[in-house]
């Protein structure tokens, strides 16, 4: 028995291996990427840019092959990072601090949406750097992650995992073929250059259905826009789909851009002015983890009244510190974190009491005290939700999102 079951799913895998799918570029078949925020990252000049990349009106009707054969995603083109799969604005490359601007280059937080009834889906990517972390997974960093729509949530469905600079692999094997609405969540900590859906012969790919002024489905049509750290970027997730900002974007069913900045979300001001560019539902700064004390006194105030005069009725939502698992045994930590803290909400109740009304504040530290530091923290009230004592596990994550989605949910 235990031979039969192992040779029968063996030849039903081999049918649906990755290299047996069939392959085609996202680009050219114009399939919505959602959560990136800004629309002008392809880089002017590019080979890409100048290239003619297909779009949906160039696709026959089901959108399962460009019209032309000749030009099908089969066959290869040149590889060129000219900036469509990353998160920073191509005008303000040269401009900002060029650590921020690697960073920018990494695909956190940004997703693609379509449709299939294929029984296998996988995905052909090429990775910016193929980049890895001793504290993370490979998935994490590098790999992407596949939800389905169930007609009420979002639900897992799959992970392509790396397995190389030019990776190729299945998220889910054996499905019932029924059509159905996906969201596949790109790298964290490493940037795409090219990226392929694979389907297996005679499936067809077609534009998501839920989609229009909200691409995940819900109400809201406005993003949130989060600004911040490493933590904030998804350090360290095991796979893209469990940072908390993708998992709010489920949650809330809504748009959720994530502009995190590993060791480098410092307010810098024009990283305020490109956010301010967006027409967001709110934005959320979760900053502190990457700032001193001298950066918030000399910072955050030009920061938060850049926002505020583009958007003065857009909810801006200041986060306090994160909780860190180490710090009850950690004075230093303890007391710069404090102070950090103390002088974040002084300065909040000081933009308030000069007209920032818009300006909200969500406590999500916990105590910071020697004894029980962790009591009322976002990510929970013991010390399990890290890797390190500060990047977050899925748990952390998860707890994180929970926590925030009462705040979030009032947004309109």
């Amino acid at each position: 028995m235990a031979a039969m079951f192992a040779t029968l799913s063996a030849t039903q895998a081999f049918a649906q291996k990755a290299s047996e799918l069939k392959y085609y570029d996202v680009r050219e078949l114009g399939l919505p990427l959602v959560n990136q925020g800004f629309d002008d990252c392809v880089r002017t000049g590019s080979a890409a840019k100048d290239a003619n990349v297909k779009t949906a009106v160039d696709l026959d009707v089901n959108m399962q092959k460009p019209a032309d054969p000749a030009t099908t995603a089969q066959t290869p083109r040149a590889k060129v990072n000219d900036g469509y799969y990353t998160r920073l604005s191509s005008r303000i490359e040269g401009k900002v601090r060029q650590a921020v601007w690697d960073l920018g280059q990494n695909s956190a937080g940004i997703a693609l949406r379509f449709r299939t009834n294929s029984k296998a889906i996988g995905a052909k990517w090429t990775l910016l750097n193929n980049f890895r972390m001793n504290h993370m997974t490979p998935t994490g960093i590098c790999g992407f992650d596949l939800y389905a729509f169930d007609g009420k949530q979002w639900r897992f469905a799959g992970t392509a995992q790396p397995n190389g600079k030019e990776s190729i692999n299945v998220f889910r094997r054996n499905m019932d073929g029924q059509m159905r609405d996906y969201v596949m969540f790109f790298p964290l900590y490493d940037g795409v250059i090219d990226l392929a859906l694979g389907v297996e012969e005679g499936a067809v790919i077609e534009q998501p259905t839920v989609l229009g002024s909200n691409p995940f489905g819900g109400k809201s049509e406005k993003p949130l826009v989060f600004y911040g750290t490493s933590i904030t970027q998804g350090g360290c997730a095991s796979r893209p789909g469990m940072v908390y900002t993708s998992i709010l974007s489920r949650m809330l069913k809504r748009e959720c851009i994530n502009l995190g900045f590993s060791g480098n979300g410092r307010m810098d001001m024009i990283l305020a002015e490109e956010m301010a560019r967006i027409d967001a539902g709110a934005y959320i700064i979760d900053c502190l983890g990457n700032c001193t004390v001298k950066t918030v006194r000399d910072s955050t105030e030009s920061f938060m009244k850049i926002l505020w005069k583009a958007h003065p009725d857009v909810p801006i939502i200041m986060l306090s510190n994160y909780p860190y698992q180490y710090q009850w045994l950690d004075e230093y930590t303890r007391n710069d974190v404090n102070e950090e803290d103390a002088l974040w909400k002084e300065l909040y109740h000081k933009l308030r009491a000069e007209g920032l009304k818009n300006l909200q504040y969500i406590e999500i530290g916990g105590t910071h005290s020697a004894i029980e530091p962790m009591e009322g923290a976002a990510t929970g009230p013991d010390n399990d939700a890290s890797v390190d004592g500060t990047h977050l596990t899925d748990l952390g994550f998860l707890r994180m999102a929970e926590y925030l989605y009462p705040y979030m949910k009032k947004i309109k």
